[in-house]
C-alpha cells in the first residue's frame, strides 16, 4: 500500500527508535536540573557558599542551554540536523564527569555551562527530528513522549541518589554527577545510524535529493511513499523567525515558555532546600530524595494525561488547562500563606498541584508548539530562539529565588510565580494557534 506522504505512513519501529534517540538529551536537562537541586544541599556545605555563589552555579548550566539552543538551532537549519545531532551528546557526556571533580564554585559553574551548551544544542535538534518523522496523526504524542523525558531524567536520578546519599556521606554529589556521564554514551553508537531528515534534504537541495530521500525512507519504513510535503520557500536567518505571521508565533511561544520556566524552574531547583529547613532528621538527606521522587507523581500523572489527549483536543484546549490550573492553584496557596501556619505538607501538596497541571500543559505543549508552527526553513532556528528565551525565565527564577525568599519569603514567591502563569494564560488565549493534524511545511 502506498502513501501520500511521510506524515501519512503508520506509526514504524524507526519511529519508536527516533523517539528514545531523541529523548537523550532532554533527559539529561532533567537530569541535570535535578541533581544540582539535592547537590546543593551538600556543596553548601563543602564550599561554603553565598547566596551569590548558589545563584551563579545554578544559572550556569541554564546559560550554557541558552547558548547552545540559539547556537545549534540555527547551526541545525543549516547544516543539518544530523551533523550536530551525533556529537552534542559527547560533550554533555565528558562535562557532566569533569563536574564531579569539581573544587569551587567557579570551575564547577564552568563544566556545568557546557554540560548546558550540549543539551541546548540538542533542543531544537531532536525535537525538530522527532516531528519531521513523526506521522502528523501522532505527531503530538510523539513530540510529548519526547519531552516526558525530562521527567524520566529527574526520576532516574532519584533513583540513582538513594544508595549515594546512604553509603557516600559528604563525596553524595559528586558521584551524583559522575554516573550521569553514563547515560548519554548509551545512544551516541544508535544515533550515528540514523538518516538526515528528509525534509531538510529537500529544502536545502531541492526536489530530485529529496527524492532520493524519499527512496531511502521507504527502505527504513517499509512502507511506499509517494512524496514529501510541499514545504514552504524563504529565508533561514533568525530574522526571518520574527517576520510576518511568524513575529505573532515567536511572541507567543516565547512568552508562554518564559512564564512557565520561571515557576518551574524556580520550584524544581529550590523545593529541596526548602523541604531541607522543614526536616531535622538524621536521615533528611534520604527523607528529602524520597520527597522528591513524591513530587514526581503528579508530574507523571499529568504527562500521561497530555500525552492521551493531545492529538484528539489539540494543543492550545491542554495549554490553557494548565496555565489556568497552576494560576489558580498559587493563588490559593498565596492566601493560605497570608492567614495560616503553612508546613511542609501544604507547601508539598501545592507544589505536586503546580506540577500536575504544568505537565498537562506548559511543559510539553511549550516544546512541541515551535517545531510544529514554523517551516522546515526555520525550524531549528525558531526552537532555538524560543528555548533560550525560555532560559532567560529559567536564569530569572534561579537567580531571583533565593534573593526574594531571603528579603520577603515564601509567599512573595508565590505570588510573583502567579503573575507568571497568569501572562502565560493570557498570550495563550490571544495568540496560540491550533496545530493538531497539522501538515509541516
Amino acid at each position: 500500500m502506498a502513501y501520500n506522504t511521510i506524515e501519512d505512513i503508520p506509526q514504524t519501529p524507526m519511529l519508536k527508535k527516533i523517539t528514545i534517540l531523541s529523548s537523550m538529551g532532554i533527559m539529561m536537562d532533567g537530569y541535570t536540573l535535578t541533581v544540582f537541586s539535592y547537590a546543593l544541599l551538600y556543596l553548601i556545605k563543602v564550599m561554603a557558599l553565598t547566596s551569590y555563589e548558589i545563584s551563579i552555579m545554578g544559572i550556569s548550566s541554564i546559560l550554557g542551554v541558552f547558548a547552545g539552543s540559539i547556537i545549534f538551532g540555527k547551526m541545525a537549519d543549516i547544516y543539518g540536523r544530523r551533523y550536530i545531532y551525533v556529537y552534542d551528546l559527547i560533550a554533555v557526556s565528558i562535562f557532566i564527569f569533569l563536574t564531579g571533580f569539581s573544587t569551587n564554585y567557579v570551575n564547577f559553574s564552568i563544566f556545568q555551562f557546557l554540560v548546558g551548551l550540549g543539551i541546548g544544542a540538542d533542543y531544537p535538534i531532536s525535537s525538530s527530528i522527532q516531528a519531521e518523522f513523526s506521522p502528523k496523526k501522532v505527531r503530538g504524542k510523539y513530540l510529548l513522549i519526547n519531552i516526558f523525558s525530562f521527567s524520566i531524567g529527574s526520576i532516574i536520578f532519584l533513583f540513582v541518589a538513594v544508595p549515594l546519599v546512604l553509603f557516600t556521606g559528604v563525596n553524595a554529589w559528586r558521584f551524583m554527577y559522575i554516573i550521569g556521564a553514563i547515560f548519554p554514551i548509551l545512544v551516541l553508537y544508535s544515533r550515528k545510524k540514523m538518516p538526515e531528515s528528509p525534509y531538510w534534504i529537500q529544502h536545502k537541495f531541492g526536489k530530485n535529493a529529496g527524492e532520493r530521500a524519499r527512496l531511502e525512507m521507504e527502505k527504513y519504513t517499509g512502507y511506499r511513499i509517494n512524496k514529501i510535503p510541499e514545504l514552504e520557500v524563504g529565508g533561514s536567518k533568525i530574522r526571518d523567525v520574527l517576520k510576518g505571521k511568524y513575529l505573532v508565533y515567536s511572541i507567543f511561544i516565547s512568552v508562554a515558555w518564559f512564564s512557565y520556566d520561571i515557576v518551574s524552574y524556580g520550584i524544581w531547583t529550590y523545593s529541596p532546600l526548602i523541604f531541607s529547613t522543614e526536616i531535622t532528621s538524621y536521615y533528611a538527606d534520604l527523607y528529602i530524595v524520597f520527597t522528591g521522587m513524591a513530587e514526581s507523581i503528579p508530574v507523571f500523572i499529568g504527562f500521561l494525561i497530555a500525552i492521551y489527549y493531545v492529538d484528539k483536543i489539540g494543543r492550545k484546549s491542554l495549554l490553557i488547562i494548565g496555565f489556568l490550573g497552576s494560576f489558580i492553584a498559587l493563588i490559593i496557596f498565596f492566601f493560605m500563606n497570608i492567614y495560616m501556619v503553612v508546613g511542609l505538607i501544604m507547601t508539598f501538596s501545592a507544589f505536586g498541584i503546580v506540577h500536575f497541571f504544568h505537565n498537562l500543559g506548559p511543559s510539553p505543549m511549550t516544546y512541541a508548539y515551535p517545531v510544529e508552527i514554523f517551516p522546515t526553513r526555520i525550524r531549528g532556528t525558531a526552537m532555538g530562539f524560543a528555548t533560550s528565551v525560555s532560559r532567560l525565565g529559567s536564569i530569572l527564577a534561579v537567580f531571583s529565588f533565593p534573593i526574594i525568599d531571603a528579603l520577603y519569603g515564601l509567599k512573595t514567591i508565590v505570588i510573583y510565580f502567579a503573575v507568571f502563569e497568569l501572562i502565560g494564560l493570557i498570550i495563550t488565549i490571544k495568540y496560540a494557534p491550533e496545530t493538531k493534524n497539522k501538515s509541516l511545511t
